[in-house]
């Protein structure tokens, strides 16, 4: 997964920041390794992050600011607030950004560990994120700055230059050349190798000058190629963000943006989001696993007691069960030790056994400290004692039994309080998670309540609900639904749970939308399922509650009592954009939902294109209905997994 941005990243975000040419900065901010400039611009407020090593970009997630700003800050603050960007450049092919403030340069170095250094008009270092001295160069107060050794620039680079780099080394492999003499890293060294169509792992020596020109012309198309900003998707996790549509990542799930701003912005915004969350929760995480382990051996120790118990009741049963025989031997045991003694006993025993004697054969081992013999009897092993009666024999195992039983009792409260803590400390973890985190996204539009799940208004006009997850599945039942809604769910593993608001007032046909929502958005549309089953039930129904020795995780609910069933729901949707509360929203749902608020929709079913591409589709559509809609909005709606447009109405 990607950490850092390259040199290519950099050229075009630089490209794209042009834009912010002229802007007034209001106020800096530093945190960390990484400082934020609010600027004042023609579109209103804007951020600019810059984080020391890793990247450069326009941010809509904002920390919470330092109750104490630094020194650093202070400084950064006195020079740079209320003056206008002049200039943001690359220094050469660099990973080096510098933004021009007036008389002051702001340079950020985003190779390695990075920095962030202040430098005057006599290019004097002012202030600096962190002092350090190298071999060829010092980052001191008052010491002139001085770039890194310069490498070579593959954008400057001649034709001629370009050849003379690659026969430097021949016995190096095309792609590894790239890399290295053209300062590149080794990913678009392999797109590079890709575009000109040559193996990467070429030796240079086996190219011919021609065939190192093609090479040539693919970098310099590959340098210079139209911006499509897009994040990369491996198993449906972010893998890397890119300006550029690379031939390496093709077949692979894409996300597209309009700037290369605003996929750097989700692609290293979800990361510090991700970061806060763990740092939040890290504590009472370890609590967690720590319970979960008790939880684990206790579940171990119960199921060790239970046998145990059973194990020696039936020892006992058996004895009983077999009293004659169990006397009989008990007392020729006992006569035959008592003449003998045991180690004759247990000589004679052996040759019983030689000779095929039965009631040698059932003799296991003999135990003269305790004077007892363990015999094997109907597959179970049964130690009687001599010096007992039958009765005080069977006693002896209803005793152990007994002990069993009163060790499984009290692990069984330590099980359960043990179960009572796990879900208290749950309950702290989302509560800590609905904590405003120190990192927060300034949203462009404030959103309805009911957005942070899915949903739509049935053709009766009933808001009908769907949790996105396994978080808002667990709030949507708990603080969402109330008693006078109804709680659909589809009979499929990892279906959300659906609430129909005021739904008790609602007919068959948006109980029938609710309970097709609920299969459509089910893991059955991924696996390609036409039709499913689902049910109704009333609030009261559905609880936390378990029979005992059960445990629900997070998301997870009881129902109780009736289900009422409906049979063989089609997995069918609709997309279209509706009118609520006076805004516009992008909505998925049943299609004769849709069609009661809109004429134009696209329905869809489980099909074989992937969603991306059905995203793409759908917004094409849109688009020629007059709609802009972002693809991210179109992807956010759509059922889990692949599917198909088969009718466009409008």
């Amino acid at each position: 997964m990607k950490e850092e941005m390259s040199s290519v990243d950099i050229r075009y975000i630089v490209m794209e920041l042009q834009s912010l040419v002229g802007s007034r900065v209001d106020k800096i901010y530093h945190d960390g390794d990484e400082i934020r400039i609010k600027l004042r611009t023609k579109e209103g407020r804007q951020d600019l992050i810059l984080q020391a090593g890793k990247r450069f970009h326009v941010t809509t997630y904002v920390k919470e600011a330092p109750k104490q700003p630094s020194s650093f800050t202070m400084l950064l603050r006195k020079h740079l607030s209320g003056g206008f960007i002049d200039e943001i450049e690359q220094h050469g092919f660099d990973r080096i950004v510098k933004i021009r403030i007036g008389d002051y340069t702001l340079i950020g170095e985003l190779f390695r560990r990075g920095n962030i250094i202040l430098v005057d008009s006599n290019n004097t270092i002012v202030a600096a994120l962190r002092y350090e001295e190298y071999k060829d160069r010092r980052i001191m107060p008052k010491a002139e700055y001085q770039y890194p050794p310069a490498r070579e620039n593959p954008l400057e680079v001649t034709r001629e230059r370009f050849i003379e780099l690659m026969r430097e080394d021949e016995e190096l492999e095309l792609v590894r050349a790239l890399a290295r003499k053209l300062n590149m890293g080794g990913m678009y060294a392999e797109e590079i190798s890709i575009r000109a169509g040559f193996e990467k792992t070429t030796p240079v020596k086996e190219l011919s000058d021609d065939d190192l020109l093609r090479v040539y012309e693919a970098m310099m198309r590959t340098f210079n190629d139209e911006p499509k900003p897009n994040i990369v998707y491996k198993d449906g996790n972010m893998y890397d963000v890119v300006p550029i549509e690379l031939k390496i990542y093709e077949g692979l799930e894409k996300k597209y943006f309009n700037t290369f701003s605003e996929a750097l912005d989700e692609y290293f915004g979800k990361i510090t989001l991700e970061k806060a969350r763990i740092e939040q929760t890290k504590k009472l995480e370890a609590k967690k696993r720590q319970l979960l382990m008790t939880l684990k051996k206790q579940e171990e120790m119960l199921k060790g007691f239970e046998e145990g118990a059973k194990a020696n009741q039936e020892i006992g049963d058996l004895i009983y069960a077999n009293y004659a025989l169990i006397e009989k031997l008990l007392e020729e045991f006992r006569k035959a030790t008592e003449k003998l003694g045991w180690d004759e006993f247990k000589k004679r025993i052996e040759e019983g056994k030689k000779a095929g004697n039965k009631v040698a054969l059932m003799v296991k081992s003999t135990d003269p400290k305790e004077k007892a013999v363990t015999i094997k009897l109907e597959g179970k092993k049964v130690k009687l004692y001599l010096n007992r009666s039958i009765g005080e024999n069977a006693e002896l195992y209803y005793e152990k039994a007994k002990k069993f039983r009163h060790k499984h009792e009290g692990a069984l409260k330590a099980y359960e309080d043990t179960k009572r803590k796990l879900e208290e400390i749950e309950r702290l973890i989302e509560e800590e998670m609905k904590k405003e985190l120190a990192v927060k996204r300034i949203e462009r539009r404030k959103k309805k309540w009911f957005e942070k799940f899915r949903w739509f208004i049935s053709s009766e006009g009933f808001l009908v609900l769907a949790g996105k997850d396994a978080s808002t599945n667990e709030i949507l039942v708990k603080k969402h639904m109330s008693d006078n809604d109804l709680y659909c769910h589809a009979d499929v593993y990892g279906a959300p749970h659906v609430v129909i608001k005021d739904g008790q007032k609602a007919g068959e046909k948006t109980i029938f939308e609710a309970c097709q929502f609920a299969v459509s958005m089910s893991k059955a549309w991924s696996r390609g399922v036409y039709s499913e089953d689902a049910y109704w039930a009333y609030p009261n129904q559905v609880t936390k509650q378990t029979p005992s020795g059960e445990y629900l995780g997070k998301g997870a609910f009881m129902v109780y009592g009736k289900r009422n069933w409906l049979h063989g729901i089609p997995l069918k949707l609709a997309v279209g954009v509706i009118n609520y509360e006076g805004e516009d929203f992008v909505v998925c749902a049943p299609v004769d939902a849709i069609k009661a608020h809109t004429d134009r929709y696209i329905v869809i079913r489980p099909g074989q294109l992937r969603k991306s591409e059905l995203v793409k589709k759908i917004k094409h559509i849109l688009e020629k209905w007059g709609y802009k809609v972002r693809e991210e909005d179109i992807m956010s709606v759509l059922p889990p997994g692949n599917g198909d447009v088969v009718e466009v109405v409008g």
